[in-house]
């Protein structure tokens, strides 16, 4: 009976946590605009780096702007017009066209270049392009309880995540993964994924968002010119 009871409370934890994800996806799917702000803590060897993101979306007018500035000075840049998307990375000074439709490795080719954070909400943005994205591999999903994220109740959602070469279906890059999903508006709040290394050492990325679902945006959010940049 012991055995069955905490089988029937982990089958109810997946079947929620499965609900909460279809719903997140949803919402990014259906959303005609979207902003965020957020920062990304990485921590490795005892080291603690800091970065910062802005996302600006729109669905129509297509308009898309990434802004990562990584700790030290760095920045990489992906936007869009109706016509193609556009990388700019500063250490470089290259600007990279993608025009449509080829345009899709602008943002699945940016997970190095961002820390992953053009993998991460973008991905669901664009959920009709295959642009593989940090939640396309993940499973053993479970709901862990709630907890506040920025004042705002959110699921925490546990489970582990992986990428896959497309060739042979090798799975690499596993990782445990927590989502803390708002409770009201289903917008992620919160990412942390954690890597175990050698015996004690743990690397952990935690991803931050503060989000606006549908926000009004104008022009000057997407307005970015490598030219002007120092």
């Amino acid at each position: 009976m012991l055995l069955a009871a905490v089988a029937s409370r982990t089958t109810v934890r997946a079947d929620g946590a499965e609900q909460i994800l279809q719903k997140m996806r949803d919402t990014y799917t259906a959303m005609k605009s979207y902003a965020d702000t957020g920062v990304i803590v990485n921590e490795y060897g005892g080291i603690s780096d800091r970065h910062a993101f802005s996302t600006n979306f729109s669905r129509a007018p297509r308009r898309f702007l990434l802004d990562f500035r990584k700790q030290g000075g760095d920045r990489y840049v992906i936007w869009a017009d109706a016509n193609a998307f556009h990388t700019w990375w500063k250490t470089t000074g290259q600007q990279t066209d993608y025009a449509n439709p080829n345009n899709a490795p602008a943002i699945s080719m940016s997970g190095r270049n961002t820390l992953n954070s053009g993998l991460k909400i973008p991905a669901l943005l664009f959920s009709k392009v295959n642009l593989g994205g940090d939640f396309n591999n993940f499973a053993d999903v479970v709901l862990d309880g709630t907890e506040d994220i920025g004042g705002r109740r959110c699921n925490r959602l546990i489970g582990r995540a992986s990428d896959r070469y497309a060739a042979t279906d090798k799975e690499v890059n596993i990782r445990k993964m927590t989502l803390w999903i708002d409770a009201e508006s289903s917008l992620i709040r919160q990412v942390r994924e954690e890597w175990k290394g050698t015996p004690g050492s743990i690397t952990r990325v935690t991803t931050t968002y503060q989000p606006q679902a549908n926000p009004t945006l104008d022009d000057a959010k997407f307005a970015f010119t490598p030219a002007q940049q120092p």
